[in-house]
């Protein structure tokens, strides 16, 4: 039998169980609770410049693979491509926004990906799948197509270049954890004056009387994740202002309680009983993903301790492999954070405009001042 492929404007389109059936080595947030957590919230919606382009491929198995896509029709906030399309669309005053995006919308993780059913033949789906952006994007006439942040182990990266796409990177920082006994034995990877440090910052938030633990999230009431969301505006309104409207809302955190707990964790600092400072991670098969956090209160060194050296420790107590912090942050490589790449890849369908960002991404690499 011939496999079909059916555009689905809403997650919605698939259950759970068939979604989920193809995610069993994907990232936690390539999962169905997590994408539908972001559309029945309005986070990601129309208005929001998302539009669910899903691509779903039907064979003589049922759902065979999936492809999570949006159609853009700006380029803001993608973090993948460093603003590269943004800059050029405002120069040149061409569309470059205007495309199919494969990413996890506002988390900018290396996770991304095109889901397959085992057993089949990923090759021969994928490019499938590729084809069916093109023709797309073609009849759309949309300037772009673009994945973000593709899961490192992805056969997703060999195809896509023999697909015509272009493959940018980016910094990125994990930790690993190397076989570590404890918290301490971690510790003396570090250089004396370093580990003097961190053990000083360790040290300080235990004596101000803060304690920390992981509370799982399936056990977690629905006040923490109401918290938590009190805690994300408050830490955003610190950082982008009041001009800017969050990327998430409260609908979102509490659809993540509900359906998503089995995949949270909160990192909690108490002092007398009393929430001070929580942290949200996503957890599956030994990798642990720090998403957002906030404090109640100004405390020294809390948020390397809630969001770093306390994971850091759950980690190693619980043999988690791979520990992502989340996204930029130099303090982190302080701290025993490694840098790792992300990749992205970018596909051009005007000739035109194609051209051009080949012109600008060959200045930028040779150190020419774009003008």
């Amino acid at each position: 039998m011939e496999n079909r492929v059916k555009i689905l404007s809403r997650i919605e389109e698939v259950s759970p169980e068939q979604w989920n059936a193809l995610a069993g080595d994907a990232s936690p947030m390539m999962e169905f609770e997590y994408l539908h957590a972001l559309e029945k919230s309005g986070s990601v919606s129309p208005e929001r410049g998302y539009s669910p382009v899903h691509l779903a491929v039907y064979g003589g198995s049922g759902l065979e693979a999936v492809a999570p896509l949006y159609q853009r029709d700006r380029a803001w906030v993608e973090f993948g491509d460093g603003g590269l399309l943004e800059f050029l669309s405002e120069v040149t005053g061409l569309p470059f926004g205007t495309g199919l995006v494969g990413s996890l919308p506002y988390t900018p993780v290396p996770g991304y990906d095109f889901l397959v059913a085992p057993g089949l033949d990923r090759h021969a789906i994928i490019t499938g799948l590729l084809q069916k952006i093109d023709e797309i994007s073609r009849e759309r006439a949309l300037s772009t197509s673009r994945l973000y942040f593709v899961n490192p182990e992805s056969a997703l990266h060999s195809i896509l270049v023999e697909n015509g796409y272009l493959r940018l990177s980016s910094a990125h920082l994990l930790w690993f954890n190397r076989g570590y006994g404890s918290f301490d034995d971690f510790l003396h990877s570090f250089k004396s004056t370093r580990r003097t440090k961190i053990k000083r910052e360790w040290r300080s938030v235990h004596d101000y009387g803060l304690e920390f633990g992981m509370v799982d999230g399936e056990n977690a009431p629905p006040s923490f994740y109401h918290d938590l969301f009190l805690l994300y505006r408050r830490t955003w309104s610190r950082h982008m202002g009041p001009g800017i409207r969050p990327f998430l809302n409260e609908s979102f955190f509490r659809l993540l309680g509900e359906n998503f707990g089995r995949r949270c964790a909160f990192s909690v600092a108490q002092m007398s009983g009393k929430r001070i400072g929580m942290a949200l991670f996503y957890q599956k098969a030994q990798r642990l993903y720090g998403r957002y956090w906030g404090s109640f209160r100004e405390v020294p060194f809390l948020h390397f301790a809630t969001c770093y050296y306390y994971p850091i420790t759950f980690a190693i107590e619980n043999g988690i492999e791979v520990f992502d912090p989340g996204f930029g942050g130099e303090h982190k490589t302080l701290r025993g954070f490694e840098g790792a790449n992300a990749y992205h890849y970018l596909k051009f369908y005007d000739e035109n405009q194609r051209r051009i960002a080949y012109a600008v991404l060959d200045q930028m690499r040779s150190g020419a001042t774009l003008k």
